[in-house]
């Protein structure tokens, strides 16, 4: 009894002690609140994850959209998707959707929208994801420049019908703006059958005659753009004749010079063109059916009123101006002043010409089926036909602005 008696205070003492003791009671408090807890950090550091990358993401599609309505048309969205993926360091991004729209009054709409995977470490969460969404326009009004650009000038201001637009005819360049200067009556004629994939066509004059209907795209009594080439393309002393009166066939390759004369490609063949200026004094070369004209960093200067090329039918020519040195981006010019003169360029085997061409004194034809595709093009002539052909192009980037519009980059603004 004695010895049970020791026994029994030691263990109640054992569990008066443990009872009393704080240190376990902290041990499972502890234990009990810490995944709570742990789950409200992580939950703060992937959500602070999720909208820090949404910012970072959210810049870099604004910059995308941006940068893409400065671009041509033709490079909208490779430029978007590569300032989208520059601004973001390579991220992985998925969806990415670019569009383009023009307006009414001759702006762009334009959205980017892309998604990101992000990694959300904490739980070991495998991926999260985030979507953005921007939306641009170009700016509006007389004070800003625009995206469209005039590709096509008509400067003869008392010709009648000095555009005149036949059937069949189908031009497709969204940004693009056709300036006509007459103001003859009718300035211009459009006939049934056309369609116009452009932005503007400005006819200065007030009557026009439109055969197959109303053509939405046109605007009479307009301001139209005065030249804004004339004495400001390079002056080009005329030396002696470096190749005259040839006849050619077969495969031929000619290099920069001065031709003089009449310059026959018969047969079929075809001819290649080493970069460099080409003048024509008193010129014309003639391409007959089945040839085929290759030229890249060409240009061709005009030194008077019967220096031409006369694309034939069956002929194609493929021809691209210089993108630097004294002649960038020109490939067919002429001095201003020259008198009056005609050529046609006839059903061609579609041609591709990339540049400005500035003849300022010729009444051009493009007849039958004379195909052009071209990244960059610039038309300036005195009078104008179209006649069954279909144009796919953009402006050259020897830009015109439109009139009351100021030159440069296009002016952007956030609308989201």
């Amino acid at each position: 009894m004695r010895l049970i008696r020791p026994v029994f205070g030691c263990l109640r003492e054992f569990a008066r002690r443990f009872v009393g003791n704080r240190d376990g009671g902290v041990a499972i408090l502890f234990s009990i609140v810490a995944l709570p807890a742990l789950m409200v950090t992580g939950a703060v550091i992937d959500y602070t994850r999720m909208t820090t990358g949404q910012a970072v993401l959210q810049q870099a599609a604004d910059s995308a959209v941006i940068a893409g309505l400065q671009a041509g048309a033709a490079q909208r969205d490779a430029v978007a998707a590569a300032t989208l993926n520059g601004a973001l360091g390579g991220a992985s991004l998925t969806n990415v959707t670019p569009s383009w729209t023009l307006n009414a009054d001759g702006s762009y709409t334009a959205t980017v929208s892309a998604r990101q995977k992000l990694i959300l470490t904490f739980f070991g969460q495998p991926s999260g994801n985030i979507r953005v969404t921007t939306t641009a326009a170009t700016a509006t009004g007389t004070s800003s420049s625009t995206s469209n650009k005039v590709c096509i000038l008509v400067l003869d201001p008392t010709a009648s019908q000095a555009l005149l637009v036949n059937s069949n005819v189908t031009l497709n360049s969204s940004n693009c703006e056709i300036d006509v200067a007459s103001t003859a009556s009718p300035a211009a004629i459009f006939n049934s059958g056309d369609v116009f994939n452009i932005a503007k066509i400005c006819v200065k004059g007030v009557n026009t005659i439109q055969n197959g209907g109303s053509v939405s795209k046109l605007s009479t009594n307009c301001a139209t753009v005065s030249d804004p080439f004339a004495g400001a393309l390079p002056s080009v002393a005329v030396g002696g004749c470096t190749v005259s009166n040839q006849n050619y066939s077969g495969a031929n390759t000619l290099s920069p010079g001065t031709y003089c004369g009449t310059f026959n490609f018969n047969g079929t063949g075809t001819l290649n063109l080493n970069p460099g200026l080409y003048v024509f004094s008193n010129a014309h070369w003639n391409l007959n059916s089945g040839w085929t004209i290759n030229g890249s960093g060409v240009t061709f200067y005009f030194a008077d009123s019967n220096s031409y090329i006369q694309i034939n039918g069956g002929a194609s020519m493929t021809a691209s101006a210089p993108t630097s040195g004294t002649y960038a981006n020109i490939l067919m010019f002429e001095p201003a002043g020259l008198t009056k003169s005609s050529y046609t360029i006839n059903g061609s085997n579609g041609h591709q010409l990339n540049g400005l061409i500035y003849q300022p004194s010729r009444n051009i034809t493009f007849n039958s089926q004379s195909n052009l595709t071209a990244e960059n093009f610039t038309l300036v002539v005195n009078t104008l036909i179209l006649d069954t052909l279909t144009w796919n192009f953009a402006t050259s980037p020897k830009t015109i602005a439109p009139a009351g519009t100021a030159s440069g980059p296009a002016v952007v603004r956030l609308i989201r």
